[in-house]
């Protein structure tokens, strides 16, 4: 699976993690109001069925096509009607794999961001010209909110204006609110009127802040007295209470799944009474449930116990994590940072099912084996002699003659005829682990913005922002180190461990008998695979990031390579798997795609007329 284009429309609606806390326990997000949705869908056709009169350039189109048809496969995901206006909509064109009802959550609601943070305004399903703020959270376990002059904007003044909004004409200023749509930002009549400015907001260098007071920060949207007079918090406890006393949820809150110090915050604008929050205090309509109103984007965070590598115990592909946030008085859980996905002729467990390059197409008729991650000739005509070590089994592959007809549990690799660990007994080079035999640096070709450095596979805010675990100290290079080696400059081809520049082979033990060589570990031959059928690959893993990866925010949403799409851009370009900085099932192209998919994931740069006549 091409995680790129991952995050598409689950086939099977989830149960809702969150529920309102009225005594019906309404599921949140509720769905878009039908006469919202029509608006939106129909009235001002952002529909799959309008037929686009001129492209993006703003030449005719004779015959006209329809919307659905210009955001379509390959390039885009599909448009379907009623993208343009919920949040599972917005998910997806941003390439999240988020369910916005199972995921969503009411915190974390304040994180840590001593280096500052970006804010954006991604969905405004509503016309309350409300602003986005922070403030400080000196005591997490406070139900008391901040003070309005504690309260410090940083996305100021009339949404809407902030972003160029116009009309369906491209140049009359939008003036009732409404903007922006969920996904894309170009009229569905005329690809060539861009409808609003996408625009990225910094807080700058909070650290030198004087209203910051050093520790964690929340957010929150200041009402607009004319039609959404109360403020909304990013922490639950902050908000509006019912009669009982309890809170109303006014803010869903989800991480991002591809940048890990991304954060979206989705709150409801209307007031709620402490009778029923779907009734104003004035007894106008208060919430809808559908969390579109204002949904902002914020970068830079990190949250309690979250964003940290972890290895989830899952097989293959699917065993490198993070930790989600740690709700208060809970552990984090560890949750895989890809899912598993079509099985490709790379070295890696990409269905994370316990073996190594295994199934059926992998390789094209020329060189129909796959064999230590590339695809080869058949040893049975000589056309590929096997390794020492090894013989031509009847299918052509070259295998260990004790394990030929060897049937081993998902997991572990036959050795001599027995089935073992395939990681027993190996101790990789500094900064590798072993995964299913293989000794793999996660971090290996995957580049991070400048303000962040990859440890394990993630890239994450340099330990200047985030700090360290006890016993690390904050490295020159943003990470976190041995406290012994945190001044120690070695030279090259040696690697620092508790104060001493050493060989980085001293006490590797390779996997399968390979050998160590300047910190990598050589592929060995008496473990030709892992699993079942013993004929997979062995060796290192190629991490190639396949291109500068996803670039979220600014004026579109950059596969890398070959193809562009989103806001901003001319025409959909052509996407390869090299492009894309991921793996399409069936590509073979190896090995510019050897994991692929991580250095998409982790190389990141982290990137409407309202409802109801009342509102208007």
């Amino acid at each position: 699976m091409c995680l790129c284009a991952a995050a598409l429309t689950l086939a099977v609606p989830a149960s809702a993690q969150v529920t309102q806390t009225d005594a019906a326990k309404t599921p949140l997000p509720q769905p878009v109001p039908m006469a919202e949705a029509d608006l939106v869908n129909n009235s001002w056709a952002w529909n799959a069925n309008t037929m686009v009169n001129r492209d993006p350039t703003g030449a005719n189109l004779n015959p006209a096509i329809k919307y659905g048809d210009f955001y379509a496969p390959p390039t885009y995901p599909q448009f379907v009607t009623g993208d343009a206006i919920n949040l599972s909509g917005l998910f997806k064109w941003r390439k999240e794999t988020i369910d916005p009802k199972k995921d969503a959550k009411t915190g974390p609601g304040y994180f840590s961001a001593k280096c500052g943070f970006t804010g954006e305004l991604l969905l405004m399903g509503g016309n309350c010209q409300a602003q986005f703020a922070w403030y400080n959270v000196t005591d997490p376990t406070s139900k008391t909110p901040p003070a309005a002059t504690e309260i410090y904007p940083f996305i100021t003044g009339k949404p809407q204006d902030q972003l160029n909004c116009v009309e369906g004409d491209g140049k009359t200023r939008k003036t009732d609110g409404f903007c922006p749509l969920a996904w894309d930002n170009r009229h569905p009549y005329d690809l060539s009127i861009l409808r609003w400015t996408p625009k990225q907001f910094p807080s700058g260098d909070i650290s030198k802040d004087p209203r910051y007071k050093g520790g964690y920060v929340a957010f929150a949207v200041i009402g607009d007295p004319a039609k959404c007079p109360q403020n909304k918090y990013s922490m639950y406890e902050h908000n509006q209470r019912n009669a009982s006393g309890t809170p109303w949820v006014t803010t869903l809150i989800y991480q991002s799944s591809v940048d890990p110090g991304g954060f979206y915050m989705a709150f409801e604008d209307l007031p709620m009474s402490a009778a029923d929050w779907t009734k104003g205090t004035d007894g106008k309509p208060g919430a809808d449930g559908d969390f579109n109103d204002f949904v902002f984007y914020v970068s830079g965070l990190t949250c309690a116990g979250g964003n940290l590598p972890c290895n989830t115990g899952q097989l293959g592909a699917c065993s490198v994590g993070k930790t989600d946030c740690a709700p208060e008085g809970q552990m984090s859980v560890c949750r895989p940072v890809i899912q598993k996905g079509p099985e490709v002729c790379d070295n890696v467990d990409n269905d994370c099912d316990g073996m190594i390059d295994n199934g059926d197409g992998l390789c094209p008729t020329d060189k129909p084996i796959c064999f230590q991650g590339t695809c080869v000739g058949t040893c049975s005509n000589g056309e590929f002699p096997c390794p020492s070590g090894l013989s031509c089994d009847d299918s052509g592959h070259c295998a260990d003659p004790a394990c030929a007809a060897k049937t081993c549990p998902a997991g572990t690799a036959c050795r001599a005829g027995e089935c073992v660990e395939p990681c027993s007994g190996v101790v990789c080079p500094y900064g590798q682990s072993c995964q299913l035999g293989t000794c793999v640096d996660p971090c290996k070709s995957v580049t991070c913005p400048a303000d962040r450095v990859c440890e394990k596979g993630l890239c994450l805010s340099k330990c200047d922002c985030r700090g360290c675990d006890t016993g690390l100290s904050c490295g020159a290079d943003g990470r976190c180190v041995d406290e012994k080696c945190a001044t120690k400059s070695c030279a090259n081809g040696t690697v620092c461990k508790g104060g001493d520049c050493i060989d980085p082979c001293v006490g590797v033990v390779c996997p399968h008998n390979g050998t160590c060589n300047l910190g990598t570990c050589t592929a060995g031959v008496d473990d030709p695979g892992t699993g079942a059928t013993g004929s997979g690959a062995t060796g290192n893993v190629d991490f190639n990031a396949g291109g500068p990866g996803l670039s979220f925010g600014g004026s579109g949403l950059s596969y890398g390579g070959n193809g562009t799409v989103g806001p901003g851009r001319d025409k959909p370009g052509p996407t390869t798997a090299k492009g894309c900085g991921c793996r399409v099932g069936g590509d073979t192209d190896a090995p510019s795609t050897k994991l692929a998919w991580l250095g998409a994931l982790l190389g990141l740069g982290l990137v409407l007329q309202r409802r109801r006549a009342t509102r208007a």
